[in-house]
């Protein structure tokens, strides 16, 4: 049977192990904290990128369009000028 200074040393012991337990603990928490914002300011920036990729595609069939447009423009002026010569 231990003694009693022997019990309060394994108390002690013991004591301090959960210390350091809590401590590591308390550090993989840190560490996971920072991951998820690392991640989450990925997510964030993910997301932006692809709006702007929809906003250039848009922008990009806007000018088609236009371009479009303009070309029907010209070949409608050009037949009417050709109507006018004959």
């Amino acid at each position: 049977m231990p003694s009693g200074s022997q019990a309060q040393a394994e108390v002690q012991r013991l004591k301090d192990q959960i210390a350091q337990m809590q401590a590591s603990i308390v550090e993989q928490i840190a560490e996971v904290q920072i991951k998820y914002e690392e991640l989450h300011e990925q997510l964030r920036a993910d997301a932006a990128a692809r709006e702007a990729a929809v906003a250039v595609k848009e922008a990009a069939a806007a000018v088609r369009e236009v371009e479009a447009a303009a070309m029907a423009a010209e070949q409608s002026r050009k037949y009417d000028e050709l109507q006018l010569q004959l």
